[in-house]
């Protein structure tokens, strides 16, 4: 899988944006899962990242890793 056009990045994010996020930490969010996957790529727990956030991040969060494995599909 390659990287995604802007117009998917901004698609990925969006529910991020919604829940009130800005982009500097969404930022940190992706380069901590991504970090995560790394260091720990056995690990299945993606929400990890955003375990101490409030309920509507950890469901924005989620629904941006659907939309990642929906574009991966899509592009892989």
């Amino acid at each position: 899988m390659g990287p995604f056009a802007p117009d998917q990045c901004r698609w990925l994010i969006a529910p991020l944006l919604e829940a009130g996020l800005d982009l500097e930490r969404i930022r940190t969010l992706v380069f901590r899962l991504g970090f995560q996957a790394v260091v720990d790529p056995g690990r299945d727990e993606l929400v990890d990242v955003v375990r101490a956030e409030p309920a509507e991040v950890r469901a924005a969060w989620e629904a941006m890793l659907r939309r990642m494995l929906f574009l991966g599909e899509l592009t892989g």
